[in-house]
């Protein structure tokens, strides 16, 4: 394939990550005779159109190299993850990860045994797909081996080179394959991709349940969730990973993209996934709260006695938003819970005798209370007694 190496690359993207820290780090390594690029995601991003949330930095510099001409320069380096060439410089108090070009010499479908090399294709070869093997220079040149710009441009996911070699050699790859095609707009699908996934959909059992979850988190927040979770299904990856798609439609003209637990909640028909997957207490909080009032009727004072009931306001809005009540959720943005202005103590001042009859008693008042939209007082609520 044509290599689309030194397209000059110029947005205001781009510039914005230059700060003097990268510019100096980049002066630094040139002094040393070494080349700096930056890779992966956030060239994808920045050939987006995007600010990339994380800058990764490769150089054809091994670790030790590094080291050396940085601490010579009296930059703190930590090595993070130098067994696979990875070390952290720290310029102006700001953490630059960089890694060394490595060729993967030995892959389990989760781990790889890797060497170090001086050849940018050749560390390009053995990334995921073609938009993340891409690599800019900080003068902005474009390095782009395997037509990633083509891919982007055309909205497909495309491994590099054979798609069941790639996938054999971390089989979360799979999820990220399809994490990504969901955040494009009305992505293309390649038969050939899909049947190699479709071929080692049942291996995804040797990845963690976290880094599954971490995965599925990102691809609920994509631009073509239904379509994306249509071809998992086809492929046999949600079976796999104990996803269910029965209810994907559900997922229509609904804003799921507040958070990942509100179109997780729309799919499932229980919380049972939150423990396969081994979800966070918030996050199965949450996901609880939402499978167990997805299908009721939810009223603008229903909403409001959840919150004074002490629900997080946060949920009750993710619900209404899930429900598609988004008139609700602009009166309710506004809305303070009220404390209800009675207590035990105020009982045992006109004579009730102690006893689990309080406890009774206020949730009475509570209900009493509720139904006069908060408003009656301390005095009007105990008269309510005084009356019985």
């Amino acid at each position: 394939m044509r290599s689309r190496e030194f397209e000059k690359v110029r947005s205001a993207e781009f510039e914005s990550i230059l700060t003097p820290a990268l510019i100096s780090l980049g002066e630094i390594f040139n002094k040393n005779k070494h080349e700096i690029r930056v890779v992966g995601g956030a060239v994808r991003d920045l050939m987006l159109g995007k600010k990339p949330k994380d800058i990764d930095l490769a150089t054809d510099a091994t670790p030790k190299e590094m080291m050396e001409f940085l601490e010579q320069e009296n930059i703190k380096v930590v090595p993070t993850g130098i067994e696979h060439g990875t070390i952290t410089a720290v310029i102006n108090k700001e953490p630059y990860e960089i890694t060394t070009l490595r060729a993967d010499t030995e892959t389990d479908g989760r781990k790889a045994k890797v060497n170090f090399i001086r050849n940018w294709r050749e560390d390009a070869r053995r990334r995921d797909l073609t938009y993340n093997a891409m690599s800019l220079d900080f003068e902005g040149r474009l390095y782009d081996y395997f037509e990633g710009m083509n891919d982007l441009q055309n909205k497909v996911s495309r491994f590099v080179g054979n798609p069941n070699e790639r996938i054999q050699e971390d089989y979360l790859r799979i999820l990220r394959y399809f994490r990504f095609q969901s955040k494009l707009s009305r992505p293309q699908w390649s038969s050939d991709t899909l049947d190699a996934i479709q071929k080692n959909a049942s291996m995804l059992k040797k990845i963690s349940v976290e880094r599954v979850w971490q995965e599925i988190q990102k691809m609920l927040l994509g631009d073509s969730v239904i379509e994306t979770l249509k071809y998992m299904k086809s492929t046999g990856v949600a079976e796999a990973i104990g996803l269910s798609t029965d209810n994907m439609d559900n997922l229509q003209n609904i804003n799921y993209k507040l958070n990942p637990i509100i179109g997780l909640a729309l799919l499932v028909g229980d919380e049972s996934i939150a423990t396969r997957w081994k979800m966070s207490k918030n996050e199965r909080d949450l996901l609880s709260f939402l499978v167990k009032h997805k299908n009721e009727n939810i009223t603008e004072q229903t909403a409001k006695d959840m919150i004074v009931d002490g629900i997080p306001k946060h949920y009750v809005m993710f619900l209404l938003e899930m429900l598609g009540k988004k008139d609700l959720v602009n009166k309710l943005t506004v809305f303070t819970a009220p404390a209800f202005p009675v207590a035990g103590k105020d009982l045992l001042a006109i004579g009730m005798k102690p006893g689990p009859q309080i406890g009774e008693i206020i949730t009475r008042l509570q209900d009493i209370w509720k139904q006069s939209n908060y408003e009656m007082s301390k005095e009007e609520l105990l008269k309510q007694i005084k009356n019985d």
